[in-house]
């Protein structure tokens, strides 16, 4: 068996970062971020500007082989190979750019140095190379080692490419900011005024306005895959019994994850009695801003966020399930997961620029210059999980002769119940302890982290107070300027609340004639009203720290009737 595919995808767009400008308020310049706002105190304002129109053109072939072999009686063998050929998406006026600090452009000699444009030596219409390295090998197989068919152990082994070199939303990332057609600036504390945050007229007439913030690709961005296996062992129990145990195993490389392409440089020291590096020269510190402290007014960049091919993922688990075919009214399927998921970094710009994390973990390194330091448990790793789904046709009263048989018979009974333990979460400090700045391009909180000073999972479990607060230290920037303060607390270190639900629903049909008839369907989520907790309060910052301040949705019933025919 073999085939080939192509695909073109044709994007026309109005895209660009904060097209309608955003503030960020934080706990600065005080402790609390709504007294900030109260106060019109940001710590940063956001927006975008020029040409929102974008053209964005994407092809990609695909071409694969495959064959089962019987070896023996008993033993089968599949195996295949898989060609992947994404090409780089492209703008079809090339209103795209990469940023490559110190190099000077050829195609747009105006534009400062760091921004390459598509014909620039080395850079081509896609921005990053074509990677024709895609071969994507597949082998399996299945042995029944008895020959009665009762009894089948199986295994198999892939690699699996993303054809999108990066990630979420693809194409769409590097050309919603590209200078000087579509601009975006960043203004940080303190702005111009509340009404008018920048400090020139228009600032979106000029070519390059500073300081610029940048959504850009690697320009050495490589393709990403996974490497999946597994081992089953199948054991038929009976005719309508199946039992399954295996081992299941995938890792994930050169995943795309968002980088500080700008990053700050703390610069040690104090200057009438004051520390050098401060909340208020963080541009002046940056690597590649093209400001100094020596020239501070006309920083050209502000952050930069990269896409970049560095991330690595992976995930082990016991996988166990035991299912009844349909039969005498009843089928169901249970099944248990005992798992472990490693990575680093798990989501690609989830939370956006939102204040708050919405799955626990931040898209941004704590240290940009150590993000060894980010490896660690999945956001989704629920170490235990079961689910039970099941369907019953009641036994009695399937033909009914009288009003209550028709009432109370012939009804099926469908249900889905899971049960799992939390998902972990990363508890962070709103305060720029650090003193890196901001980077609401790629997320709009900190990424600075507490030390942990005792066993955060030793704590009240209740909504007033989840975990152990005791267990973690809120640090401070240095007050003589020495040294620049991370936490050493890890990442998704917290484990957060089970999660248990039972979706149950009941079905009825009431034959009219010979083809048509009407069904009843009452359906309720979450149908013992039971509460499962959202994350708690992540925010070390914050008055509420600790606390759970939101659940998923309670009880919802729903009640239909169809005239099936």
């Amino acid at each position: 068996k073999f085939g080939a595919g192509y695909r073109r995808d044709q994007i026309n767009a109005l895209q660009g970062i904060a097209s309608n400008g955003f503030f960020v308020f934080s706990t600065f310049p005080y402790s609390d971020g709504f007294a900030s706002f109260l106060s019109g105190n940001p710590v940063v304002f956001l927006q975008g500007g020029g040409n929102f129109a974008r053209e964005i053109r994407d092809r990609a072939v695909d071409a694969y082989a495959q064959d089962t072999y019987k070896l023996t009686q008993r033993l089968t063998l599949n195996y295949g190979l898989r060609y992947e050929l994404p090409f780089p998406a492209t703008e079809n006026h090339n209103e795209v750019n990469l940023f490559v600090p110190g190099a000077q452009s050829k195609v747009m000699p105006t534009a400062p140095k760091g921004l390459l444009y598509p014909g620039d030596p080395g850079v081509p219409a896609g921005l990053i190379p074509t990677q024709f390295t895609g071969f994507a090998p597949r082998v399996g197989s299945a042995w029944d080692p008895r020959g009665n068919a009762k009894t089948v152990i199986s295994s198999s082994y892939g690699i699996f490419y993303e054809p999108y070199y990066t990630g979420e939303g693809g194409p769409l990332q590097d050309p919603v900011s590209s200078p000087p057609f579509l601009k975006t600036q960043q203004i940080s504390f303190p702005i111009n005024t509340f009404a008018n945050p920048f400090y020139t007229p228009n600032p979106f007439s000029q070519a390059f306005p500073e300081p610029m913030t940048l959504l850009v690709v690697q320009r050495n961005l490589h393709l990403p895959y996974a490497q999946d296996w597994n081992l089953n062992v199948q054991r038929s129990l009976g005719q309508d019994w199946l039992l399954q145990v295996g081992y299941v195993g995938t890792t994930g490389v050169r995943l795309p994850r968002f980088i500080e392409g700008d990053p700050t440089i703390f610069i040690p020291g104090m200057v009438d009695g004051q520390p050098i590096s401060n909340e208020n020269n963080v541009n002046q510190r940056r690597l590649y801003s093209g400001c100094t402290f020596a020239q501070p007014n006309h920083c050209v960049y502000s952050s930069v966020g990269e896409i970049a091919s560095i991330a690595n993922s992976s995930y082990n688990a016991l996988e166990a399930s035991l299912r009844k075919r349909f039969s005498h009214g009843l089928s169901f399927l249970g099944s248990y997961t005992y798992s472990h998921a490693i990575d680093d970094v798990s989501s690609f710009n989830i939370t956006g620029s939102a204040s708050q994390p919405v799955a626990g973990e931040n898209d941004l390194a704590q240290n940009p210059f150590d993000l060894g330091a980010e490896r660690g448990r999945s956001m989704f790793d629920a170490r235990h999980r079961f689910v039970l789904s099941y369907e019953w046709n009641l036994p009695f009263w399937n033909h009914p002769t009288n009003w209550y048989q028709q009432a109370f018979g012939n009804w099926q009974l469908n249900g889905i119940v899971t049960a799992m333990t939390g998902t972990p979460f990363t508890v962070f400090d709103s305060n720029d302890v650090s003193l890196q700045g901001t980077a609401p391009e790629i997320t709009g909180f900190s990424a600075n982290r507490p030390n942990l000073i005792g066993n955060p999972n030793n704590g009240p479990r209740t909504p007033q107070e989840w975990m152990n607060l005791n267990a973690f230290q809120q640090l401070q920037p240095d007050p003589l300027g020495r040294f620049q303060v991370f936490g050493d607390e890890g990442r998704n270190v917290v484990a957060g609340p089970p999660y248990a639900d039972w979706d149950f629903s009941a079905f009825k049909n009431v034959p009219v004639t010979e083809g048509k008839e009407f069904q009843f369907r009452g359906e309720l989520f979450n149908f013992l009203n039971h509460t499962n907790f959202r994350l708690p309060v992540s925010d070390i910052s914050s008055p509420n720290f600790g606390q759970i301040q939101q659940d998923v949705s309670p009880r919802v019933i729903q009640v239909a009737l169809k005239f099936l025919y």
